[in-house]
């Protein structure tokens, strides 16, 4: 396979510095031979740039090793890069990338032009980063740099033989590990606000069950001013506010609010707690803000959102289906519309909520394969369940509705699913910088089948979840967008019921005729 051409790496003025030293950071090889006059010029080189500083000297002399045809290859190859990084130095941009197009001409073999040029890489990925913090236009920050170079080598990766979607493989800085470990643990310390940015303001979108916000008394559509006397500008990113909010449990906070019919700022003083996260949701509340899982009273047919898989999600789905048992409940919808996933474990016990016996999800990587099959104690069976799906429903939300499919246990409504067929594990890395998020894995559904969308499939190739004959019920874009402002507008928690729904929900009403058939049919 040809190497890139590394004057399209360096097309976009300073972008192609962390871009070009990521992609020095894959060279690993063997030592190299070196002819001994050759090598005593490129010592004098090096000695020339690094030492004297003359690099203008150094760059003649590295030109004379280039064009020396008899000099050995190792060498004239480790010339053309200092060369053309001693041009890039000067600011002779042109030059540069003359030259640094020309090593991966005269090297089109990838693993031979890796192996001699690896002896330069600590030095050279260092120069990089010394000549960007020194003579960039912005100040830079290090660290900044580095989880640039290492978002570069994850999206070389990314796009490697037709297997890996954009995203399938992710670097994850500190804060985002952060932010990941809130919706895996579905806990954190604050004060329970979900945020949303407005028109350069911060806005609180809705309030969690039972949080410090809520007992407070903020409210949905409260634009934040000001934390602990700190004034908040127009067009501060909600990072900003959410850092300020977020603190150790018991520490108090003091929250400025602009509410609509109201004039002048509003105080309230929040004692920050630990806020449960909740995954599994009901489509109405209850005056009291608890979820109301029971759809239809009278039909007795139960609803059940879930919206993301973490720790907590199968404690949740089962307090749910308790409750509604405990109702009388005759038939269910499961709605796993915009679930993106989350984790492989809790997906699988899901899933065995709701089937006594047989396969759930394989699982195969590298070292073998991975089957994990249902069990028949606490099964909840004897009703039907109507699935909605929709293009947005991905990973885990994927393994449950596949399962409940190929066990013909429930009828899939809705539209196709994302395909995300992958098994995606989070590893730390040992300097602190960050973590990467690896592709480990291919999960197949219970019919042997993979659901993953692969970058070259098509719409008639079978990947991901597809609805049930007669069932399939696809949104329009605006369609989508209202239905999850509308979703959006109905979750928030500001006292009393949940507002009349507002959105045609199409999908919805598939599945509750789905299930009603059902029922007049026993």
């Amino acid at each position: 396979m040809k190497m890139k051409s590394l004057v399209q790496i360096f097309a976009d003025g300073m972008k192609p510095f962390p871009a070009f030293g990521a992609l020095l950071l894959f060279l690993v090889v063997p030592q190299m031979v070196h002819g001994a006059s050759s090598a005593e010029l490129f010592e004098k080189g090096i000695y020339t740039e690094e030492t004297k500083g003359e690099l203008k000297t150094a760059v003649r002399i590295y030109q004379q090793i280039v064009d020396d045809p008899g000099a050995d290859r190792a060498l004239v190859a480790q010339a053309q890069l200092r060369l053309g990084l001693c041009q890039l130095k000067l600011g002779n941009k042109p030059q540069a990338i003359s030259a640094l197009d020309r090593l991966t001409q005269e090297f089109p073999d990838k693993d031979k032009l890796l192996a001699v040029v690896e002896q330069q890489m600590p030095q050279v990925l260092d120069e990089i980063v010394q000549q960007i913090e020194r003579n960039s236009i912005l100040e830079v920050d290090r660290g900044e740099l580095m989880e640039t170079a290492l978002r570069a080598i994850v999206g070389k990766l990314d796009s490697r033989g037709g297997f890996l979607r954009t995203n399938d493989m992710e670097f994850l800085g500190a804060d985002e590990i952060k932010e990941f470990n809130v919706q895996v643990d579905q806990k954190l310390a604050g004060v329970g606000a979900v945020l949303k940015a407005e028109a350069g303001e911060v806005v609180i979108r809705s309030l969690l069950p039972g949080s410090p916000a809520l007992k407070g008394g903020l409210r949905a559509g409260d634009r934040i001013v000001g934390i602990n006397g700190i004034e908040l500008r127009e067009n501060n990113q909600i990072k900003t506010v959410v850092d300020l909010l977020r603190g150790p449990v018991g520490t108090p906070v003091a929250v400025g609010v602009r509410r609509a019919g109201s004039d002048g700022v509003l105080e309230v003083e929040l004692v920050r707690d630990t806020i449960q996260v909740p995954s599994v949701l009901a489509d109405r509340r209850k005056p009291d803000g608890s979820s109301d899982f029971m759809l239809d009273d009278q039909r007795k047919i139960g609803y059940v959102r879930l919206s993301q898989v973490g720790k907590l999600s199968v404690e949740e789905m089962r307090a749910a289906l308790d409750d509604l048992q405990a109702r009388g409940m005759k038939a269910l919808v499961l709605d796993l519309r915009n679930n993106p996933g989350g984790l492989l474990g809790g997906a699988v016990e899901i899933a065995d909520l709701f089937v006594e016996s047989g396969r759930i999800v394989t699982v195969k990587g590298r070292n073998g394969e991975t089957i994990y099959d249902a069990k028949p104690e606490g099964t909840f069976t004897g009703f039907p369940i109507a699935l909605l799906v929709n293009r947005k429903t991905a990973s885990a939300g994927e393994i449950v509705a596949a399962c409940l499919q190929d066990h013909q246990r429930a009828v899939v409504v809705g539209e196709r699913t994302f395909g995300q067929g992958i098994v995606r594990s989070l590893f730390q890395l040992k300097t602190g910088v960050g973590a990467m998020k690896l592709p480990t894995a291919v999960y197949y559904r219970p019919s042997g089948k993979s659901m993953n969308r692969f970058p070259g499939s098509k719409d008639s190739d079978d990947w991901g979840v597809s609805p049930d004959a007669d069932y399939e019920v696809v949104m329009t874009d605006e369609e989508l967008k209202q239905y999850e402002q509308d979703r959006s507008e109905r979750d928030a928690l500001n006292g009393g019921a949940t507002p009349k729904r507002q959105f045609h929900d199409r999908q919805l009403e598939k599945g509750l005729e789905c299930v009603k058939a059902q029922l007049e049919n026993k």
